[in-house]
């Protein structure tokens, strides 16, 4: 096997590996929407693994770039691979592009759902801090009045 053809292999796994931790973000995703804690952890683990995987698979190409091609970019290395390989290589490469912007979509969509989350958990947290610690109303002469945000059931705007 010639050093170029290595070298597309060591891209072509790349991007698989990069579409295969685009997946298991997705399978994050379901996750958290769903809101199944055992689901969570195990999809961010499958997040975990595919990762560093990628990130060795990406360790090595880049060395092997590094070491062939000094500080030429990766478009410009697959220029200059050698016919047979070029347009393969082109194509792995707009592949790997588009599953980086993917990914990049995801884990940002992610966040937001975390960050939901964690914001309708601390307002749900001051809700039931309110209705402990706050009395529970005004007396009046017919008995005790409560206050219209005093419940302790919270609604999906909590």
């Amino acid at each position: 096997m010639s050093e170029w053809e290595r070298f597309a292999e060591l891209l072509a796994d790349e991007n698989r590996l990069l579409g295969e931790l685009g997946g298991a973000a997705l399978g994050l995703t379901d996750a958290l929407v769903v809101n199944d804690p055992d689901a969570i952890d195990r999809a961010e683990r499958r997040v975990e693994a595919h990762r560093v995987l990628h990130g060795t698979a990406y360790a090595q190409r880049v060395a092997m770039q590094q070491r062939g091609f000094g500080k030429l970019t990766l478009a410009q290395v697959c220029a200059y691979a050698p016919p047979a390989l070029r347009r393969s290589m082109h194509a792995t490469v707009h592949e790997l592009g588009t599953h980086g912007i993917a990914l990049r979509l995801t884990v940002s969509n992610n966040k937001s759902l975390i960050l939901a989350g964690m914001d309708r958990l601390a307002r749900t947290v001051a809700v039931l801090q309110r209705a402990g610690t706050e009395q529970t109303g005004t007396y009046r002469r017919r008995g005790v009045v409560p206050p219209p945000d005093g419940s302790v059931i919270v609604s999906r705007r909590a």
